[in-house]
């Protein structure tokens, strides 16, 4: 091999102060890392990190969720604000969103928080908000999802047996 080595040896620690030193690995500005900001056109904005894995296991035929939750899943990873936030909308908006009535919704969410995909927020009155699981899917730094972990339990693949199901089977 012919040539100098790019990486420039230097201090990691100022010595005197104990503080850390900014290091440039490269002497050629040219050889710098460039930060690249992804262009999503044409559709520009947040991005949401889910585990591919347990996206596989949703899809799968015996997972005990159906196509109506896996919409109802990403309806609220799409319509979720910021971080560990509720979706703030009634049974009966979703209903008019996606085209299902409130009972249905209600009955597919049910069946998403017994399974640990979406976890209750919060009650006003009769109503349930709920929020995505942060181990299932989370929206907001790393940091923060760090921090939104370590209350969440784990999603549960396949679904639990709702109650109606269970009373189905009982008789």
């Amino acid at each position: 091999m012919s040539g100098a080595n790019p990486v420039r040896r230097g201090k990691a620690v100022n010595h005197e102060t104990g503080e850390l030193v900014q290091m440039s690995f490269f002497e050629d500005d040219t050889l710098q890392r460039t930060r690249v900001r992804y262009d999503w056109t044409p559709h520009p904005g947040r991005h949401v990190n889910v585990p591919k894995v347990l996206l596989a296991k949703l899809y799968a035929r015996d997972s005990g969720y159906t196509a109506k939750h896996r919409d109802l899943f990403f309806f609220y990873l799409a319509h979720s604000p910021d971080g560990a936030e509720p979706l703030r909308l009634t049974y009966k908006e979703i209903g008019e969103i996606l085209g299902g009535r409130p009972a249905t919704i209600s009955t597919l969410l049910g069946t998403l928080h017994a399974g640990g995909l979406l976890l209750e927020a919060e009650k006003i009155g009769r109503i349930t908000f709920y929020r995505v699981n942060p181990r299932a899917a989370f929206d907001g730094p790393a940091a923060t999802q760090v921090e939104a972990v370590k209350d969440a339990r784990f999603p549960v693949v396949p679904a639990p047996a709702s109650a109606a199901q269970k009373k189905k089977e009982a008789s």
